[in-house]
């Protein structure tokens, strides 16, 4: 995002200018790497060492899978973060695999092995980075843990696929796994225990989290994991290869490539193309019959590739054979989403602008295939009853919102947590506090709501692009707030158990925690009734079996609703 940008680069200015920095050197399985010592971070008063922009992979061409990055020879200088990945709103580089690395004061030097924190950023697959800027490790390492953070290819870059050798496709997610066996093989440097590895990620990089909990090529890089707002389960985050390569197609005759070439053919035209044109390309609206994602642009995500035998693809078998796999290996999971995720989507698809749609009309025009009429006319009569008033008001407005929020994270995310229950630690961040995401400028109505991404300025230092922190904002609450969120996550990472004066269990035990200013346990009844057994009820009497169908399903029927 453009906002985001400009207060990187006032951020930048701050960070060279006013932290006392010294050199630390570190020699790896690569080469040696001088990085930055914070001694302290003036803002925070923490003090530790920053290795920015580390190199780990290579990629030997557009749309193909990366390789480790080899040896250098000399000391190479990792004091600035690597260039993001091509994306529509940030300065960008093909050559974008690079990863930060934060370590507590002289950890390199310990015998210590700390539990080490894998983070995946968000933003939909399609934008962002793991900037320093956005995701500062102060509150983390004080806390005696190894944060890394690392780029990933987004978008058609990081998901095109014709679903062949040629382009598999998840080359985004592969990425993540090359990142994470960097982690293993070279951690050890850092003061980290490669056996202690949490993989955290939001959103987005939630998702990506889940991908990994159920791909059988991560089992042995991670031994934990969180998954902040967004599931592998989830519509907008894994579609099936047919569609993927129908996406690919379309951007590809959008670039002046024939899509009706044999894949290399088509390969070889889209790799010759300026990557400005497939960036470009990207947000070329699909008509309206063909949203299967609830997108209104050409979003390239993760796909099911099971059916690639050259090589181990990503997801080897269907999402619910992986579910039973996972299970059987028992890591610990925290799972949970905030009370108004569901904003980034009104943000995204501009519903907020109509005033007024009628989900009557609107309801048939999706998924004619699947249901029949009379399917149809209950749901929208079932969907109506539950959420929306007569009139277009801020009560309503905050029913499209929770429908939003409902269909697109909490349902999936439940359905997570209780297929895993007997491992899970579920949660609901409902924490409105004045370090949280401002969201004005696309959601214009005064509602307190706890928006995508509420949680990160609490985890992260400097996370808060739109309202910096400074001495107004540290107040008792929030500073509170950061003081528990932080021991949960970093607790969690540590014993597989996030320590807490009030009794958080797996989900099988205790229900789900609910994080506010009086932070209470709600037992798995209430909670479920409230976010999840609606439309659990819809789609098993809709003849679905499977949440992976419905959840293919559901949202791209809500978001036509709200759209056309």
């Amino acid at each position: 995002m453009a906002w985001a940008l400009v207060f990187g680069l006032v951020l930048a200015s701050f960070y060279t200018g006013s932290h006392s920095q010294d050199t630390v050197t570190v020699k790896t399985k690569r080469g040696t790497i001088v990085g930055l010592r914070f001694n302290p971070n003036p803002a925070t008063n923490v003090s530790y060492d920053a290795f920015l922009g580390i190199p780990y992979g290579r990629i030997p061409a557009r749309f193909q899978v990366a390789v480790p990055r080899p040896p250098w020879s000399t000391a190479k200088d990792t004091k600035a973060d690597g260039p993001a990945c091509p994306q529509p709103a940030l300065p960008y580089n093909e050559d974008c695999l690079y990863m930060n690395v934060f370590t507590p004061l002289g950890s390199s030097s310990t015998n210590n092995k700390l539990p080490v924190m894998a983070f995946i950023h968000g933003s939909g697959y399609f934008e962002s980075s793991s900037s320093s800027l956005m995701y500062g490790p102060d509150f983390l390492v004080d806390e005696q843990v190894i944060l890394v953070t690392f780029n990933y290819r987004l978008g058609a870059a990081g998901f095109l696929t014709l679903g062949s050798k040629v382009a598999p496709g998840n080359l985004g997610l592969t990425d993540t796994l090359l990142a994470l066996q960097w982690i293993q093989e070279e951690i050890t440097v850092f003061g980290g225990d490669p056996a202690k590895v949490t993989l955290f990620g939001e959103s987005a990089g939630s998702a990506a989290v889940i991908s990994h909990y159920l791909s059988p090529q991560s089992t042995d890089l991670f031994v934990r994991a969180i998954a902040q707002s967004g599931s592998a389960l989830a519509d907008w985050a894994v579609l099936p290869m047919t569609e993927g390569v129908r996406r690919s197609k379309v951007l590809a005759q959008a670039v002046g490539c024939d899509p009706s070439e044999n894949d290399t053919t088509i390969i070889s035209c889209l790799q010759k193309a300026d990557i400005k044109d497939i960036v470009g390309n990207q947000s070329i609206p699909l008509p309206s019959d063909d949203v299967i994602s609830g997108s209104n642009g050409l979003r390239f995500v993760p796909v099911l590739d099971s059916y690639l035998t050259a090589d181990l693809p990503f997801f080897n078998d269907t999402l619910s054979n992986l579910m039973e796999k996972a299970l059987a290996r028992g890591k610990p999971l925290m799972n949970g989403f905030n009370t108004h995720d569901g904003i980034v989507k009104w943000s995204l698809d501009d519903a907020w602008k109509q005033a007024e749609f009628n989900l009557v009309d609107f309801i048939p025009r999706a998924n004619r295939s699947i249901i029949d009429d009379s399917t149809r006319t209950r749901l929208q009569q079932d969907i109506q009853k539950r959420y929306f008033p007569d009139t277009f008001d801020q009560d309503k407005v905050l029913d499209i919102l929770n429908l939003y929020t409902d269909t697109i994270f909490s349902y999936p995310a439940i359905q997570v947590s209780k297929y895993f229950k007997n491992l899970t630690y579920g949660y609901l961040f409902n924490y409105y506090g004045s370090w949280s995401w401002d969201h004005s400028s696309v959601f214009p109505y005064r509602l307190m709501t706890v928006d995508h991404g509420a949680e990160l300025p609490y985890i992260f230092y400097a996370t808060n692009v739109s309202r910096p922190l400074d001495s107004c904002s540290l107040n008792t609450a929030n500073l509170a707030m950061k003081t528990q969120l932080v021991s949960w996550w970093t607790t969690f990472a540590k014993n597989g158990t996030p320590v807490t004066d009030i009794s958080w269990k797996v989900v099988a035990d205790g229900g789900y925690l609910v994080i506010d200013t009086t932070t209470s346990t709600r037992n798995v009844t209430e909670f479920e009734s409230q976010y999840y057994e609606f439309w659990s009820t819809i789609a098993k009497s809709s003849g679905f079996n499977l949440p992976t169908t419905i959840l293919h399903f559901l949202p791209s029927l809500l978001i036509l609703v709200l759209l056309f």
